[in-house]
């Protein structure tokens, strides 16, 4: 019901005439929309930042996404034609794509199931049509809404009548959810992967889809533990598709200092010069820095590697930082698993439009979304991610997977 409520947000902000009206409704909502992740970014980001860092990630966010609503307000009422699709598309769509949290347009599942773009169309234009509509004589103004209202009736029906908006999962695929907590904790990353490995060597599915993070490094080395495992998935055309961490190469500049290992000093005072003052982060035993991607990995009896395309802002992706985990905007949103045409939603996308919106433009055939929640236990965030992908799997008429660690 929150998604769909939240469909009220344009009528709520727009009706005001003056932009300080709008952005204070806007402001309201999107604060308490957002309120959730103060606790998760705590928990996320760990004791290095104080109170004050999640809170202005908090009101940063919450104020860049409630300016479009300002600027969207007119008393002209027919522009609200324009502006209306405008503002929600703008809180969708760069520059904001990358923290357009909590959007209205996520209710597009549930309001018209199964009509595609066409729903998502109408869910955008049509407060527009309303608001600019209001002024009219009365007469004219009931025979409008009363069209608007038979559409509406028309897109969120229609589809139901002729075919559920649910349709039917590839036969032996499964996703396994997980209570693993903090796998990047001391033991537990073992612990994760036998569970990972018996759970596989337990079951007849073809396609097993396990949550973000699961593997907290994939490498060779890792690669070669699970040696057995794989060469049964490969003889049994078992499908394995987990979330992992994937090394980076380090910096050039970083990658330097290890010339310090030839106490040579002088490669290592020309590497002190060049570098930029950003801070190098060691793993124990080793003079590099550990650079971590967060992917799903396919292996088995097929493999493949898909890069999540938006990391989680401050957490992950770190702007003007060498050691940041990139974002990838531009990047594929289809993986093929087995001969379905795969989106893949990585945990903070699924709270986001615009890797949907880039991943449906490449006509996919499932949906898959892995998270790792056990950082935001307790908030409403894994419900609201859930519900989203449900919604947009609902939408397109395509079948869903969620594999979630908590």
């Amino acid at each position: 019901m929150g998604m769909i409520a939240a469909a009220v947000l344009p009528y709520t902000c727009l009706t005001p005439a003056k932009k300080k009206d709008a952005f204070r409704a806007a402001l309201g909502y999107y604060l308490a929309a957002l309120w959730p992740m103060i606790a998760g970014l705590e928990r996320y980001l760990g004791a290095s930042p104080t109170f004050l860092t999640p809170l202005a990630i908090w009101i940063f966010g919450a104020t860049a996404l409630s300016i479009p609503w300002a600027l969207a307000a007119t008393s002209t009422r027919t522009q609200h034609l324009w502006r209306a699709p405008l503002a929600l598309s703008a809180t969708a769509l760069p520059p904001l794509r990358i923290i357009g949290l909590a959007s209205p347009l996520t209710a597009a599942g549930y309001l018209f199931p199964g009509t595609a773009w066409i729903g998502l169309a109408a869910l955008a234009f049509l407060p527009g049509v309303v608001l600019a509509t209001s002024r009219l004589p009365m007469r004219h103004r009931h025979a409008v809404w009363c069209s608007i209202a038979a559409a509406c009736l028309a897109l969120g029906t229609v589809p139901r009548l002729f075919g559920s908006s649910d349709v039917a999962a590839p036969r032996g695929w499964i996703a396994v959810n997980t209570n693993l907590g903090d796998i990047s904790q001391p033991f537990r990353d073992f612990a994760a992967a036998q569970f990972i490995q018996d759970t596989a060597a337990k079951t007849s599915a073809r396609v097993l889809i396990f949550p973000e993070s699961v593997v907290p490094r994939w490498s060779e080395a890792t690669e070669g533990f699970w040696l057995q495992s794989l060469d049964r998935c490969r003889r049994l055309g078992q499908i394995l598709a987990f979330g992992a961490g994937l090394p980076r190469p380090v910096p050039n500049d970083i990658a330097k200092l290890n010339d310090l290992r030839l106490y040579d000093f002088g490669p290592a005072l020309d590497a002190l010069k060049t570098m930029d003052g950003a801070p190098v982060h060691l793993t124990p035993g080793s003079t590099s820095p550990e650079l971590i991607d967060n992917a799903l990995v396919v292996a088995g009896a097929d493999s493949a590697t898909f890069y999540q395309r938006v990391p989680l802002p401050i957490g992950m992706w770190q702007p003007f930082s060498r050691t940041s985990v990139p974002l990838r905007l531009g990047a594929p949103g289809i993986l093929p698993i087995d001969h379905q045409r795969a989106a893949v939603l990585i945990c903070y996308e699924q709270m986001l439009t615009f890797p949907v919106f880039a991943s449906m433009l490449e006509h996919p055939t499932v949906i898959l979304g892995i998270s790792n929640t056990f950082w935001v236990a307790g908030t409403s965030i894994p419900r609201y991610q859930a519900n989203a992908v449900r919604g947009w799997a609902r939408l397109f008429r395509l079948p869903y997977f969620l594999a979630v660690n908590s």
